[in-house]
């Protein structure tokens, strides 16, 4: 439960002060502003609803409606297979081994390691 304070004259000053402002507020608002402030609160006083809410649920409502079909879309339209691809997989290349027929892609190009240890690879690397 609320109670006063003992020192009425120092509330009272506060709420004299606080009043004041509030006064000095309402000076500077323009007619418009003003007028449309004072319909609010008749019609909050006669207990009428203003008419925004219920347009504000149904906004919110097609909002949710319209995420929710577009997220369905983007799940329709994705591919459920992944696409074949012309790069043999790594995991295909790591287990073809000589004894198997088959040889390394690098160990059929010898050229490939004696150019690696040129001047001319360690020129190109240094730019």
């Amino acid at each position: 439960m609320n109670t006063r304070p003992t020192d009425t004259a120092h509330a009272d000053a506060f709420d004299a002060a606080l009043r004041a402002h509030h006064a000095a507020a309402l000076a500077h608002l323009s007619p418009q502003v003003h007028a449309q402030l004072a319909q609010r609160r008749n019609a909050a006083l006669r207990g009428e609803m203003t008419t925004r809410s219920p347009q504000r649920l149904r906004f919110a409502v097609a909002g949710i409606a319209a995420v929710c079909a577009l997220a369905v879309g983007l799940r329709l339209s994705l591919p459920t297979s992944p696409t074949p691809t012309s790069v043999p997989p790594v995991s295909a290349l790591a287990q073809a081994t000589p004894t198997s027929g088959g040889s390394m892609p690098l160990d059929e190009d010898p050229d490939f390691y004696a150019w690696l240890g040129s001047a001319d690879a360690t020129r190109l690397a240094m730019e």
